[in-house]
C-alpha cells in the first residue's frame, strides 16, 4: 500500500516539475512588426497599431504577446484600456528600456488618462 503512495506521489512531484517548465511566451499571441517610411505599425487580429509616444513602464499591464517571435519583443495591455484601442510595445534590451504606446490606428479621441503621453511628431 505504501509503495502505491509513493509511486502517486512521485507522478504528481513529475507532473508538477514538468508544468513549471514552460515558458509562459508558449501563451502569447503572435503579433507582426512592420517598418515602413512612414514609421513602425504592429499587426494583429485584423488591426493596426501605430507609435503613439513614450509610456510609464508602471502603465503596462498583462503581457499578451511577443513580436516577429522575439521573446524580448514584447506587448502589454495598457491598464484600464481596451487592447481593441491601446497596446504597449516593450523591447527589453537591458539598456534604456522604453514601452511605447500604440493605438489603433482609427482612434481619434485620446482618454483624459492618456492625454499626458508625449506623441510622436
Amino acid at each position: 500500500m505504501k509503495r502505491y503512495l509513493y509511486m502517486a506521489m512521485a507522478g504528481l512531484i513529475l507532473c508538477s516539475l514538468g508544468a513549471c517548465g514552460q515558458g509562459k511566451s508558449e501563451n502569447m499571441q503572435s503579433m507582426n512588426r512592420i517598418e515602413t517610411e512612414e514609421g513602425n505599425f504592429i499587426t494583429w487580429n485584423g488591426k493596426k497599431y501605430v507609435d503613439y509616444g513614450v509610456i510609464d513602464n508602471e502603465e503596462r499591464g498583462k503581457q499578451i504577446g511577443i513580436v516577429n517571435g522575439d521573446k524580448k519583443d514584447q506587448i502589454y495591455e495598457v491598464k484600464g484600456h481596451s487592447t481593441d484601442q491601446w497596446l504597449i510595445s516593450f523591447y527589453h534590451s537591458g539598456e534604456m528600456d522604453n514601452s511605447i504606446l500604440m493605438k489603433e490606428e482609427a482612434v481619434t479621441e485620446i482618454p483624459k488618462d492618456l492625454q499626458s503621453v508625449s506623441e510622436f511628431e
